[in-house]
C-alpha cells in the first residue's frame, strides 16, 4: 500500500524554509517529481512514479533523498527559488510598471502550472490557497509586502500616482490569486499574450489609474 505523503501545504511550508539551500543539481529528477506531484497528489504519488518519469532508479532516489516527502520538498524549494529569481530579475531589468505587472503575472501562472498542471478541480484550487497561505509570513503576505514596496518606490520616482500602496497591493494579490485558483473559461491564460493582456487590462490599472 502506498504510504500517504505529507499534505502539499505542509511540504510547501518546509520547502519555503529550504529555498536558500535548494539543491542545484537533479533538474530532471525535480521536474519529474513536480510532474508526478501535480498529476497524482501527495497521497497517491510514489517514488516508483518519480523513478519511472525521471529514469533514475528507485534505490538511487531513496539513497539521495530518504523518502518521497523529502524529495518533493526539495523539488518545491527548487521551483520556488526559480520563481523568486525570475520575479527579482524582472523587477531589476524592466522599468515600465505595466510591463512589470505583465511579467510577474505570467510568472505566477507558470509557477501554478508546475504543481497544479492546469487542473481546474476545486480541490486543487483549495490546495493552492492553503499552500500560499502557509507560514508566518506566508507567501501571499510576502508577495503583498513586495508589491507594496515596489508601488511606494514607483510613487517616489513619479511614475505612479499617489495612493495607499497597501490597499493596492492587497487588491493585486487577491485578484491574481483568483486567476490562479479559478482560471477563466473565457480565455486561455496558458497563452502568454492573452495572460499579458489580462494583466495589462485588469491588474495594472489598479496602480497606474490608467485604463489598459
Amino acid at each position: 500500500m502506498t504510504r500517504p505523503g505529507a499534505p502539499l501545504p505542509s511540504l510547501f511550508g518546509r520547502a519555503i524554509e529550504r529555498v536558500s539551500s535548494a539543491p542545484e543539481a537533479d533538474d530532471g529528477v525535480f521536474d519529474a517529481a513536480l510532474a508526478v506531484l501535480a498529476e497524482r497528489g501527495t497521497r497517491a504519488a510514489t517514488m516508483d512514479d518519480v523513478a519511472a518519469r525521471s529514469g533514475v532508479s528507485r534505490a538511487t532516489l531513496f539513497r539521495r533523498f530518504g523518502g518521497k516527502d523529502a524529495l518533493f520538498e526539495a523539488a518545491l524549494a527548487r521551483a520556488l527559488r526559480g520563481f523568486l529569481e525570475e520575479i527579482g530579475t524582472a523587477f531589476l531589468t524592466v522599468t515600465d510598471p505595466v510591463e512589470r505587472i505583465e511579467t510577474a503575472f505570467v510568472a505566477c501562472l507558470r509557477f501554478r502550472r508546475r504543481f497544479i498542471a492546469g487542473n481546474s478541480d476545486p480541490a486543487h484550487g483549495a490546495t493552492l490557497v492553503a499552500m500560499l497561505s502557509t507560514g508566518d509570513p506566508s507567501p501571499l503576505e510576502l508577495g503583498r509586502r513586495f508589491i507594496a514596496a515596489r508601488i511606494v518606490a514607483g510613487q517616489a520616482e513619479g511614475v505612479l500616482p499617489a495612493a495607499d500602496a497597501d490597499i493596492q497591493a492587497d487588491a493585486i494579490i487577491r485578484l491574481t490569486l483568483s486567476y490562479l485558483v479559478l482560471p477563466s473559461a473565457l480565455y486561455d491564460l496558458d497563452d502568454i499574450e492573452v495572460a499579458r493582456s489580462v494583466a495589462r487590462e485588469a491588474i495594472a490599472p489598479l496602480i497606474t489609474g490608467i485604463p489598459g
